[in-house]
């Protein structure tokens, strides 16, 4: 992962009998389970832009989505909730270019 993501929660501890723990993890945003290893894959948080368009001021109307359409591949976007439009990179059109643009 490129950061650190809000929408990426701890779901479940599970005890192993070799007493240890595997955490499994939410994403909040694809209403997905993802185990630790997946964190780190491309197609699941490791490819992500969420964490890195969060850190860098977003207009507070850009609201980011992802959409775990087949098993191993995912797909992230972000919506304009103002002019309702979808975006798949925001980051120069809502700084440069959107006169709404208002940041976090």
């Amino acid at each position: 992962m490129t950061g650190y993501c809000p929408f990426l929660k701890e779901y479940k501890v599970l005890r192993l009998i070799e007493n240890e723990n595997r955490v499994i993890f939410r994403c909040e945003l694809g209403k997905v389970l993802l185990k630790p290893k997946y964190l780190k894959e491309k197609w699941a948080c490791g490819g992500c832009s969420v964490p890195y368009v969060l850190e860098s001021s977003p207009c507070r109307y850009l609201k980011p989505g992802k959409d775990f359409l087949f098993r191993g591949s995912s797909h992230t976007f972000f919506i304009c909730e103002l002019l309702e439009i979808k975006l798949e990179s925001p980051g120069e059109f809502c700084k440069f270019y959107c006169r709404h643009y208002i940041p976090l």
